[in-house]
């Protein structure tokens, strides 16, 4: 994965990642918008045959981003752990 400040704007921050699709980004996404200081988070892929999305992120309040990154980025790798281990609890039942 490779990604690149864009613009950072105030509340405001335009990423591009490549090398990654709609899996890992919709995640930080849903993560990103649990948290209570973002306002908006949301990606665009320009094209589907380009190797390139957009990634936006506004706050509410402060200018943190790599902080609110970084824990929305944390708080989905929990959430996969959880998901990994109630996944194997469900696979041993039905074996």
């Amino acid at each position: 994965m490779k990604f690149r400040k864009v613009m950072e704007e105030g509340k405001m921050l335009e990423m591009e990642f490549s090398g990654e699709g709609h899996t890992l980004l919709n995640l930080l996404q849903s993560s990103l918008l649990k948290d209570s200081n973002v306002k908006m988070a949301g990606y665009s892929k320009p094209h589907p045959l380009m190797d390139r999305s957009v990634f936006y992120v506004t706050l509410k309040r402060g200018k943190n981003f790599d902080k609110v990154l970084i824990k929305a980025a944390n708080d989905a790798k929990k959430e996969l752990a959880d998901f990994v281990k109630k996944f194997e609890a469900e696979i041993a039942k039905n074996n």
